[in-house]
């Protein structure tokens, strides 16, 4: 008997979460066969079948429901242990204070996992639109979650900040079954297609959030049919919800949404590239605090990222 892999695991949980081999295979970053082959090799290793299939789904069989508990048991357990581990080699206090100029839940698990280890430690995630456009130029803002050429070129010429890419995204269409059913095989949309659709955008004179709905569907010949505008993420995903229109939405915001509304589909869009960077704008090295700098060095690895030294004064 050979010792379970822990990505193993990990990919079982996340399979029996999902019920879709590709949508989890996009969501862990892995192939499709890469995540069979995980799946074989643990069905091998156990001596049973855990899940059975369902169309284009798959679902848990009494066996995988069996196992899912207890494994969901056990890597909870090691991931206390981790913790507790970690915890008792930090004690940084202070504040770490991050302006979102984007959805912040792109960034909320790295800030609950940093606070886990610094209990002692404060962190406020403020979503815009600010009151004023000096609030978020103010001292007091540690960092500034922002996109790649949405917003960040105005920043930095007024503050001599370091852009910190974190992770790529690509936008998709979000549609609600109570406004039209997709067969399972459908995974994209041309968007073309959605010319005589109802969207729900961000107003167009939003000076903290940019709408790219409006490019696409131009780049495809038309306007898009504005039935409802708004900057507020749970009223645009409540509307697309309910089946009164669809949306064009960042990758960051998908998991949010479907936890709203389980059924909600999302579709790759086909005819126009829409990858983004993410980026977390820093101040130079030398004016951070020290709560602010450890936080930063946790956020790269924890995106598993190289630091961006372009600009830096050491």
């Amino acid at each position: 008997m050979h010792l379970l892999d822990l990505k193993q695991i990990e990919y079982f949980l996340e399979l029996a979460k999902q019920e879709h081999v590709s949508i989890t295979a996009d969501f862990l970053g892995i192939s499709q066969p890469a995540l069979s082959k995980s799946i074989a090799s643990l069905e091998k290793e156990l001596g049973v079948k855990l899940f059975d299939r369902q169309g284009n789904r798959i679902k848990l069989n009494e066996s995988g429901r069996q196992f899912a508990e207890s494994a969901e048991k056990s890597m909870l357990q090691l991931h206390h242990g981790i913790l507790m581990v970690k915890q008792s080699r930090y004690d940084v206090k202070g504040t770490v204070h991050i302006a979102c100029h984007i959805f912040a839940d792109t960034i909320t698990k790295c800030a609950l996992k940093y606070r886990e280890l610094n209990p002692e430690s404060l962190i406020v995630l403020e979503q815009g639109p600010f009151s004023s456009e000096a609030k978020c130029y103010s001292e007091e803002v540690d960092f500034v979650l922002s996109a790649e050429n949405e917003f960040q070129d105005a920043f930095q010429q007024k503050c001599t900040w370091i852009a910190q890419p974190l992770v790529r995204e690509q936008f998709y269409i979000l549609i609600s079954p109570r406004y039209r059913v997709y067969p399972e095989t459908i995974t994209s949309l041309s968007v073309a297609e959605l010319k005589d659709d109802h969207f729900v955008t961000i107003p167009r004179e939003d000076l903290f959030f940019s709408d790219i709905t409006y490019r696409v569907c131009q780049s495809a010949g038309f306007s898009p049919r504005e039935s409802y505008q708004t900057n507020d993420f749970l009223v645009k995903i409540r509307t697309v919800g309910e089946g009164k229109a669809i949306a064009l939405v960042p990758e960051c915001c998908i998991d949010m949404a479907q936890r709203l509304f389980p059924d909600l589909r999302q579709f790759k869009i086909e005819d126009y590239n829409t990858e983004r960077t993410i980026v977390l704008m820093r101040r130079k090295m030398f004016t951070m605090s020290e709560v602010a700098l450890d936080f930063w060095n946790f956020a790269l690895d924890y995106f598993q990222v190289e630091p961006c030294l372009q600009g830096e004064i050491s």
